[in-house]
């Protein structure tokens, strides 16, 4: 029946057209023409499938690969490792140098020359010890991060121009960050001073900015004050620097260094107080999670010697960068003796002013004399005696020391052959029981004026 409808489609068109003229409804005819012609497409018959092209060997493996289940099986993910809680390393030790003054040439005991002090940067730089900021010192020492097992950090007092001339080139060649310890009546003063251009291009580079009080005053002599003037000057030289040096350069100032090292109780608390995190001495130790943040030692290089920097640079892990090996003052030999005896006792206070320095070393076995080298802070170096039946070193000062606190460096070898071995000590004079009366009841003579 459908195909006998087929047939006739086009003479039933022709008269369904023709039935539209007459009755006038040529849009319904229309209509029903298009759904006719729909309906013939529908039923044509199918035309010829094409034939699908054959698969290659590499197609057919594709095929067979993804026809696995398991290929597409989902597995749960691996739980996230969880975060390690932050844990402290408290046997960091840390050497900070302190350095002075620099020129082309040395010639005094604050100031190294350029040539020297590239030779020992590039010591540390070959040695691969890591210097860090005296930032991140605090920050570990405040146990807000950990720092390497070893480490040095660089320190300059005053705000010489040298530092910007001879100095910061090496330093920021080398990569080494560095803090400068700026006092307010000399930065930017003229003369020799660093100005501030200066210091800010070199904060650009790595630099920290530390305050070294107002005047460069020795902060533990009264200065013939009252106890509650010289309390106020001590606060104002505590204060009126940090904010002069936060004022002028917008960042904070947290760390201070004692003019010429001199602190004590009462001055370490005045300088927390006053918003310090830290103050550094010139104690020739290294720092350690023990030592309090008011006390941070630093090994003060005098001229183009190398014998504090080579103690300095002394680790457990490692020789010192140079020959020599430091002795502890308090080292111990198996019997639990002293290794050393040393007089004046290491970190003693004494009121003579020229003491009888000695050094006992019989228990070393054997010294060679001609290896013997003694300096003394405030006179360099000294001619020493020696005793060959008891191996002591002695040296009598022919002259006061005119400095609060005194270091005295021996260095000497046991046999030609054997490594320099150093032993450094430090201790402290009572000057002003130079102008107490004596038991005689006569006044000692004021002490002459300290200089520096």
């Amino acid at each position: 029946m459908q195909t006998m409808t087929l047939r006739f489609l086009p003479k039933i068109l022709l008269t369904l057209t023709a039935l539209g003229v007459v009755t006038g409804g040529l849009a319904s005819c229309n209509r029903i023409k298009a759904k006719l012609e729909r309906l013939a497409a529908a039923n044509q018959p199918p035309k010829d499938e094409p034939v699908p092209t054959p698969l290659t060997p590499e197609e057919e493996r594709i095929n067979r690969a993804l026809e696995n289940p398991e290929l597409l099986t989902v597995t749960p993910e691996q739980e996230a490792p969880k975060a390690q809680p932050f844990e402290l390393n408290r046997s960091s030790i840390v050497s900070v140098l302190g350095y002075h003054d620099f020129r082309e040439r040395g010639g005094t005991p604050m100031m190294i020359s350029a040539d020297r002090f590239r030779l020992q940067m590039q010591a540390i730089k070959d040695s691969k010890i890591p210097v860090i900021s005296m930032r991140d010192l605090l920050a570990w020492k405040r146990g807000e991060k950990n720092i390497p097992d070893e480490s040095i950090v660089i320190t300059m007092d005053d705000g010489w121009v040298g530092v910007h001339q001879y100095a910061y080139p090496v330093l920021k060649e080398m990569g080494f960050p560095f803090t400068m310890y700026l006092y307010k009546k000399y930065v930017n003063s003229g003369g020799r001073s660093l100005t501030w251009a200066q210091v800010r291009e070199m904060m650009d580079n790595g630099a920290d900015v530390g305050s070294h009080s107002v005047s460069h005053e020795n902060m533990t002599s009264k200065h013939g004050k009252n106890d509650q003037a010289y309390h106020d000057w001590i606060v104002a030289e505590l204060r009126d620097s940090k904010d002069f040096l936060e004022k002028n350069l917008g960042v904070p100032i947290t760390s201070f260094a004692y003019p010429y090292g001199n602190h004590n109780e009462d001055i370490i608390k005045a300088t927390l107080e006053a918003g310090y995190i830290a103050a550094v001495t010139v104690s020739p130790q290294k720092t350690s999670w023990e030592t309090e943040l008011g006390k941070i030692s630093r090994y003060i290089i005098h001229g183009d010697s190398d014998t504090n920097f080579k103690m300095a640079t002394s680790f457990n892990s490692r020789g010192s960068l140079g020959s020599a090996n430091v002795i502890a003052t308090d080292a111990k030999t198996e019997d639990g003796s002293n290794m050393v005896d040393l007089e004046p006792k290491p970190d003693s206070t004494i009121e003579d002013r020229r003491p009888l320095i000695s050094a006992g070393l019989g228990r070393m076995g054997s010294i060679d004399p001609n290896s013997l080298k003694m300096r003394v802070s405030g006179v360099g170096a000294v001619p020493v005696t020696f005793d060959p039946s008891t191996l002591t070193v002695r040296y009598k000062l022919p002259h006061k020391l005119r400095r609060e606190e005194c270091t005295v460096t021996l260095t000497f070898q046991r046999t030609p052959e054997m490594p320099a071995e150093i032993v450094s000590w430090r201790f402290k004079v009572d000057l002003a029981a130079s102008y107490l009366p004596n038991s005689s009841g006569t006044v000692m003579a004021a002490p002459e004026k300290v200089g520096g």
